[in-house]
């Protein structure tokens, strides 16, 4: 094992199959679990194969992905693995912010896994760069439908390939807050101060606190509601427990019941109902598209990361990727042998159609972005 500094930041580097072989030989914890664990304590844990070369393999993995923890798994891209004995290196992030001033630092990824409505910054600050869609054989497998999402082609160019989409929402444990009109202002209400816990990352902050102010238009938001919305953020840091960047987290609080609402990624809300809570879903949803990226100054051999995005399009990783994330994949195979009850309870059964219920996460204007960046750092402060 051994511990290094990148810009500020300690990482773990060592072999997975190291690192967690006690754990889950004890059953504490899964790989998954402990990717979590470490990033919400920012730890990068690598992926280091100790596998044996298979003869058909071209070359050992040389990738590094900038990747939100749990998505490492090598059942995502089999292909990849078998190609090249292995998967590539992985550093985690929270949120998508905290993953660009990490590149910006001077940490230089192959790919990374931001979404849509951040796109824009991304090849603003010139950590991203077009993809080469030729260079990737299942590009043409891709629905078609979400290429219309802004962000995911800029002046004719793709800059993201999509990989997995759904939605988020506030949810809340009837057994914990009785609630008769469930709105999302429970997240600002006095009355259950210490009850519930909010997300973090800015995006999260502008569409729900947007929602609560009443704002016209919630992703470019004018400057009086700029001054609502940051009202409404003061309001929901004072009556939040804590502001959550890591799913396990908030898993756990709400498992334990310590929360009673919260905003809740879909992986988290099956996670939750399959230990048997009653949780309830307070609309409007808020879907979101996310995928990869090929970033600018990569160090790594540029065939290995396309062969990568294309084995993420595989049905086979797609459908390891729905059963174990809860989201949808880009590619309509994926869903042939997955079970029509687990679609449903995923509410994914109609993939598409989930992206047009509710409010899709959208793109702020840069100038905003800043500005909203800004002040939502200073709320946090308790400025």
């Amino acid at each position: 094992m051994t511990m290094s500094s990148i810009h500020g930041r300690v990482m773990l580097e060592q072999p997975p199959e190291t690192a967690t072989a006690g754990y889950l030989a004890a059953g504490a914890l899964t790989r998954r679990e402990l990717g979590k664990l470490m990033a919400g304590a920012g730890l990068t844990m690598v992926a280091m194969p100790l596998v044996t070369r298979d003869a058909e393999a071209e070359a050992t993995p040389n990738l590094t992905i900038l990747e939100w923890n749990g998505y490492e798994a090598p059942e995502f891209h089999p292909e990849y693995a078998k190609k090249y004995s292995g998967s590539p290196s992985y550093s985690f992030f929270s949120d998508e912010e905290e993953a660009l001033q990490k590149i910006l630092a001077g940490f230089n990824p192959d790919l990374s896994h931001p979404c849509t409505a951040s796109i824009r910054r991304w090849k603003d600050a010139g950590a991203i760069k077009p993809i080469d869609t030729k260079r990737i054989e299942r590009w043409g497998e891709i629905m078609p439908e979400l290429f219309s999402a802004k962000g995911m082609v800029i002046d004719g160019e793709h800059y993201m390939m999509p990989w997995d989409f759904g939605f988020s929402q506030i949810v809340y444990n009837p057994d914990i807050l009785p609630l008769d009109k469930p709105t999302y202002g429970v997240m600002v209400d006095e009355a259950y101060a210490g009850k519930v816990s909010m997300n973090s990352q800015l995006d999260v902050v502008v569409a729900v606190g947007g929602i609560i102010a009443g704002n016209k238009n919630i992703f470019d938001p004018s400057d009086a509601e700029i001054d609502r919305l940051v009202e409404v953020w003061r309001q929901m840091v004072k009556t939040s427990r804590f502001l959550w960047s890591d799913a396990t987290e908030i898993e756990q609080a709400m498992a334990s019941k310590e929360i009673g609402a919260a905003y809740l990624w879909t992986s988290s809300l099956a996670a939750l109902r399959k230990q048997g809570l009653r949780l309830e879903v307070i609309p409007p949803l808020l879907p979101w598209i996310c995928g990869f990226v090929i970033n600018t100054k990569g160090p790594g051999d540029e065939q290995q990361a396309y062969d990568y995005l294309n084995a993420m399009l595989d049905p086979v990783g797609g459908k390891a990727s729905i059963l174990a994330n809860s989201y949808a994949h880009p590619n309509p195979e994926s869903y042939v042998s997955v079970d029509k009850v687990h679609l449903r309870s995923y509410g994914i059964e109609d993939p598409i159609a989930s992206l047009k219920e509710g409010i899709f996460f959208d793109e702020i204007p840069a100038a905003k972005r800043e500005k909203l960046i800004a002040l939502w750092d200073k709320v946090r402060a308790g400025l």
